[in-house]
């Protein structure tokens, strides 16, 4: 039960357990973080959308890096909103940073906005990947890129991760479903989990 507990936290932080979890992304994702950035190939004026930023530290890694890429986060935790905010008010103010509070699988599709989109640890949480991987392809930009980090379904299950909170996609299972939504490639690494990148190309 108190497994539980916590595994939701990583899903929807929330009150003091919230609190915890977010100490523990913050310190467990930079790693994870520092090496997506670096797969992302940041440009001049990139326009760029997080799917479920958390606390917000790779949205303020990516704004100290690219001052003149625009980002937008959407999450559906209160709470993570909140921090989020806090972290990165001196970009928000500088019209850097635009942060929502909301489901992204529910968000309004807003047409070709973005150069790039990511996620971190952020796939097992959806029931199933067609509707929010298609829904990505139509958001971005021709010749634009969609990058993921996710855990290994071995992993996940070495760590417990309850079945009806973390969804153990295969990387087949992702690579093929990206395919399905439209991205013409799909590159991925490991190291420690999944590192993946899928182009869209001319349109």
């Amino acid at each position: 039960m108190f497994r539980k507990i916590i595994a939701s936290q990583f899903k929807r932080p929330s009150g003091l357990f919230g609190i915890f979890s977010s100490n523990i992304m913050i310190k467990g994702n930079k790693n994870k973080y520092i090496k997506l950035i670096e797969d992302l190939d940041l440009r001049p004026l990139d326009s760029i959308l997080e799917i479920g930023y958390g606390p917000g530290i790779g949205i303020h890694m990516i704004t100290e890096k690219c001052n003149t890429c625009t980002i937008r986060g959407i999450d559906f935790s209160n709470l993570m909103y909140k921090k989020a905010t806090q972290l990165n008010r001196r970009f928000i103010s500088g019209g850097n940073v635009q942060l929502q509070k909301g489901d992204f699988l529910k968000m309004p599709s807003t047409g070709k906005m973005y150069n790039k989109i990511f996620c971190l640890n952020v796939v097992y949480f959806w029931n199933e990947l067609k509707s929010p991987f298609e829904k990505i392809y139509l958001m971005l930009k021709p010749v634009s890129a969609f990058h993921i980090y996710m855990a290994s379904s071995d992993m996940l299950r070495k760590m417990k991760a309850p079945e009806d909170i973390f969804n153990k996609y295969s990387i087949e299972q992702v690579i093929d479903t990206l395919k399905l939504a439209g991205f013409t490639d799909v590159i991925y690494s490991f190291d420690k989990g999944f590192y993946i990148k899928a182009l869209k190309g001319e349109e």
